[in-house]
């Protein structure tokens, strides 16, 4: 019972602590998405700021041609001596309709220099005479007189003729194809000008340009899918372009409210739904344009994003935990079983329990081998078997370099995904991972000594392949490999740290990098070079270097832990006269040669002997 419940005691001290991590690794990815979103909101500001002003820009370039066109009827010397003549008891005669279709070509004329969209331009004379252009109105005349008569009949033209101002803005103004102002109808923007003689300040009339505020579809554009609105002074619609209808329900009052300069943005929420406004002030007439934007539609693919990484992380716990009971059951078990059974081993009447101070076996696999260590030692201090404990020595550190894979490298490639997904997509995820797979199964998934050649380039393609996504494709690999050789075998898991090692030290802080792979057969054996185009070494350092891979200095500088146990693997395994060579000219690049013994050859020659 007691034994019992002490592994379960450390059964939940490791799911507390998968538990933390995964909090702790959430917490971090929270804040990391939290600040990608924030920056990205920012961007998307800037981009609608952008849009903002070419549709302020699109607005006054509208305003000033059509103040322009007004203008013709009073700077126009034909016309406004057209119009400073009276027909009152002569309206209708073949004289006054000439000078009607006379002036009507001149404004017609200059109509098609200031504007290409769509307009009405209307004038009434202080006589009473009416000039009228219309696009799309087949009867021009009567439209005007209709216009004009319904105008006439609004309490603001009223003011304005009394006020005696010059012009003034009028929007929206709905009338129908008949030019009958109606509340229902097309909507307008009005530009009334009051028509005075210059030099005697004699009162000719009025004109009104009018342009359908249809227009404004081809000239306004809306960032993205998001709500435009055009507010005139008194802050009323005048044009809305709203397909995903954001501002359906929204008190333009509420928006107005937040407006405290000539342009910003500001943060609304409606339903539940949190929206990013921007606005624009029209300086030529102090209209106001306001874009509107659900926030989650400029950010839905950091949030897609961060749903998946949570997703994939929490699947990863789940792993974790199932693991670890995986290990207690079929791994742990066991291998109390072979400690016990071991300690039970009497050498020379002491048992190995009593003579290596075995103690119980207990839960977890470190502890367990820590056990298993302490009776191999002791076999083999009995044994005097010191040959037999270099090789294990030798085989151990293998496989711990086999076995490496630094963690730092792991969550530098975990970031690049993350960022590659944001800022290019989730296609790229695809790749990244199934590179990263390639090194994980070739270096945790395989437990033989040796592979083919073409396995061990096809782990150093992957290697290279996510490691450019942090150099930003700096790296670039050229096998030159005969076919012959491709299934020639070798070490397995050497060919990657020489690579590694040849992009950290070799080409470190050089914009682009070749790594050059060759092969082929010498006298010696197969010869597998590794070059680098990096800024080489220089001689006392390379001196230095070849010392520490033959042994003559403990400390290691520059070669690791890699270069110098595959040296030291390969002279154990295949003798003295092979190994690793380094080569290096300054700024020329820098050569590792490693040296096999060619099997095939010495296989056919002992077989000729024999024959």
């Amino acid at each position: 019972m007691v034994k019992k419940y002490r592994l379960n005691i450390r059964l939940k001290i490791i799911y507390i602590s998968i538990v933390i991590l995964f909090v702790f690794v959430l917490a971090i990815l929270r804040y990391a998405f939290n600040r990608s979103r924030n920056l990205l909101i920012q961007q998307e500001i800037g981009i609608i700021s952008q849009v903002m002003n070419r549709n302020e820009l699109a607005v006054e370039e509208v305003m000033d041609a059509v103040r322009k066109l007004s203008a013709v009827s009073n700077t126009h010397k034909q016309i406004a001596s057209l119009l400073n003549e009276s027909y009152k008891n002569q309206l209708y005669s073949s004289e006054n309709a000439s000078r009607i279709r006379s002036l009507e070509e001149e404004l017609l004329f200059y109509k098609n220099i200031f504007m290409d969209y769509r307009i009405h331009y209307v004038i009434m004379g202080a006589d009473g005479t009416v000039y009228s252009i219309a696009d799309g109105i087949e009867n021009s005349a009567m439209f005007g007189k209709r216009l004009l008569e319904s105008v006439g009949q609004q309490l603001w033209f009223h003011e304005f003729m009394e006020e005696e101002r010059v012009s003034c803005w009028v929007a929206p103004c709905m009338y129908d194809k008949k030019g009958v102002i109606k509340e229902e109808g097309d909507p307008h923007i009005l530009f009334v000008r009051r028509l005075q003689d210059y030099n005697t300040q004699k009162y000719l009339g009025v004109s009104i340009v009018s342009f359908p505020i249809d227009n404004f579809s081809e000239l306004l554009t809306p960032y993205g899918n998001g709500g435009l609105m055009l507010l005139n002074q008194e802050n009323q619609p005048v044009y809305t372009r709203d397909s995903e209808n954001y501002f359906e329900g929204v008190n333009v009052e509420d928006l107005t409210a937040q407006f405290n300069k000539g342009q910003g943005h500001f943060y609304f929420d409606k339903q539940n739904v949190s929206y990013l406004v921007n606005y624009q002030k029209v300086e030529d007439c102090g209209w106001y344009l306001v874009n509107m934007i659900p926030i989650m539609v400029t950010t839905q693919a950091v949030d897609h994003f961060y749903r998946s990484i949570t997703g994939l992380v929490f699947l990863i716990a789940l792993a974790a935990a199932a693991v670890c009971l995986a290990m207690y059951i079929y791994i742990n078990a066991p291998l109390n079983r072979l400690v016990r059974r071991v300690s039970s081993v009497n050498i020379g009447g002491t048992r190995v329990s009593e003579a290596a101070e075995i103690s119980r076996p207990s839960f977890g696999i470190a502890e367990t081998e820590m056990e298993i260590n302490r009776m191999v030692d002791y076999i083999e201090e009995l044994s005097a078997q010191a040959l037999k404990q270099r090789d294990i020595e030798q085989n151990l550190r293998y496989e711990m370099l086999r076995a490496q894979l630094n963690p730092h490298f792991l969550f530098n490639t975990l970031n690049i995904i993350k960022w590659s997904a944001m800022m290019s997509g989730a296609a790229n995820i695809a790749d990244m991972i199934t590179s990263l797979g390639i090194l994980l199964e070739n270096t945790m998934n395989r437990g033989e000594k040796e592979t083919a050649l073409r396995e061990e380039i096809k782990v150093v393609k992957a290697w290279a392949e996510i490691k450019n996504w942090g150099l930003k494709n700096r790296i670039q690999i050229y096998c030159e490999i005969p076919d012959d050789l491709l299934d020639f075998r070798v070490i397995s898991f050497f060919l990657q740290p020489l690579v590694e090692n040849a992009v950290l030290h070799g080409m470190n802080g050089q914009e682009n990098g070749e790594i050059r792979i060759q092969a082929e057969r010498e006298d010696m054996g197969v010869c597998v070079s590794v070059h680098d185009n990096g800024s080489g070494i220089d001689a006392q350092t390379l001196e230095r270097i070849c010392r520490e891979l033959d042994g003559e200095y403990k400390r290691r500088h520059v070669t690791g832990i890699g270069l110098k146990s595959i040296h030291e693997l390969m002279k154990t395994k295949y003798g003295p006269e092979y190994g690793l060579t380094i080569e290096s000219d300054k700024m020329m690049g820098t050569t590792v040669y490693a040296l096999f013994p060619d099997r095939e050859d010495k296989h056919n020659a002992e077989s000729n002997d024999r024959g």
